[in-house]
C-alpha cells in the first residue's frame, strides 16, 4: 500500500491546550475566532483574552493597557535598550538578533515585577494562614529579607529618587478603576516597613507597581516577566531599528585591573 504524503505535517500526540483550537479554515482564540478578535478588540483586550481566558471589562482594560504602557521605553539607561543596539550592531541585517538579546536582559535586576507579587503572595500568606495583621505580616517579611541579606523589591530608583512618575500612574490608574486593594496595600505595607527600618525614603518604582497592579488583576507571578516585557518591546524594536539604520558595531573601551604584562617562560 502506498504512503499518502500530500500532508507533510506529523503531528506529534499527547498535547494540549485550552488557549488555541487550529483547523482547516478555524482560528479559535479562547474559543473567539480569530477575526472576531481582528474586527472588535484591542491589543490591549487581546493581549488579556489569550492570557487570562475570558475578555476583560471596561476597568480590566484600562488597568491592562496602563500596565502595558508603563515600560515602553527607558533609553540606554535601561539594560534592554543598551542590549538591544549591541547586538543589533553586530547583525544589521536584521533587527531581530537585537529584540532576542534585549529580551535576555529581563530578570530579578531590572524588569522585575515577578519578584514583588512573589513577596505579595508570602506576606499574604502570613495574613490568612498565620493571623497576622497587616503591618505585623509586613514586618515578618522584613525582617526575614533582612536576614536573609535578600533585596526588597520594587523599591528605589536612582533616576527617580523621589518618586517613580511611572507607578505613580499606574497606581492612580489602578485607584480610579477600583485595581489598587489588599494585594497592593500589604506592599505598600511592607515598603514602609522596611524605609523605617534603613530610615531611607525608597518609593515604589515601576517593577513594584506593576507587581502589584497584575496581583490585583489576578495574574500569576511566573506571566508577569513576559507582560513586562511586552510593555518594553515597543522600545526594543524603536531601539534596534535605529541601530541597523548605519552599520558600525558598538564597542566599549575597558580600564584593565589585571596583572601586568608577563611572558610564559
Amino acid at each position: 500500500m502506498t504512503k499518502d504524503n500530500s500532508d507533510k505535517s506529523i503531528p506529534i500526540p499527547g498535547y494540549e491546550s485550552a488557549i488555541t483550537d487550529v483547523g482547516f479554515h478555524k482560528i479559535n482564540i479562547r474559543g473567539y475566532p480569530l477575526e472576531e478578535i481582528i474586527r472588535k478588540l484591542s491589543f490591549t483586550e487581546a493581549i488579556y483574552l489569550v492570557l487570562k481566558g475570558e475578555l476583560p471589562g471596561e476597568k480590566e482594560t484600562r488597568v491592562m493597557n496602563a500596565v502595558l504602557c508603563g515600560i515602553l521605553d527607558h533609553g540606554l539607561f535601561a539594560p534592554t535598550g543598551l542590549a538591544a543596539r549591541v547586538v543589533a550592531s553586530a547583525n544589521p541585517q536584521s533587527i531581530m538578533p537585537g529584540v532576542a538579546g534585549a529580551l535576555l536582559t529581563v530578570g530579578s535586576v531590572t524588569v522585575s515585577p515577578q519578584d514583588t507579587a512573589e513577596l505579595i503572595e508570602e506576606a499574604l500568606q502570613l495574613v490568612r494562614e498565620k493571623g497576622l495583621d497587616r503591618d505585623e505580616a509586613a514586618a515578618k517579611i522584613v525582617e526575614s529579607y533582612t536576614a536573609r541579606r535578600k533585596r526588597v523589591p520594587g523599591l528605589g530608583h536612582p533616576l527617580h529618587p523621589t518618586g517613580d512618575p511611572r507607578a505613580a500612574a499606574i497606581r492612580e490608574v489602578a485607584l480610579e478603576n477600583g485595581y489598587w486593594g489588599e494585594k497592593s496595600e500589604i506592599y505598600e505595607a511592607v515598603a514602609k516597613a522596611f524605609c523605617d527600618l534603613v530610615k531611607r525614603q525608597l518609593p515604589i518604582n515601576i517593577d513594584g507597581a506593576m507587581g502589584c497592579v497584575l496581583s490585583e488583576l489576578g495574574f500569576a507571578p511566573r506571566e508577569m516577566a513576559g507582560i513586562a516585557a511586552l510593555s518594553f518591546m515597543p522600545g526594543i524594536i524603536a531601539h534596534a531599528t535605529e541601530e541597523t539604520e548605519s552599520i558600525k558595531m558598538r564597542v566599549a573601551e575597558c580600564k584593565y585591573t589585571g596583572a601586568p604584562e608577563r611572558h610564559i617562560p
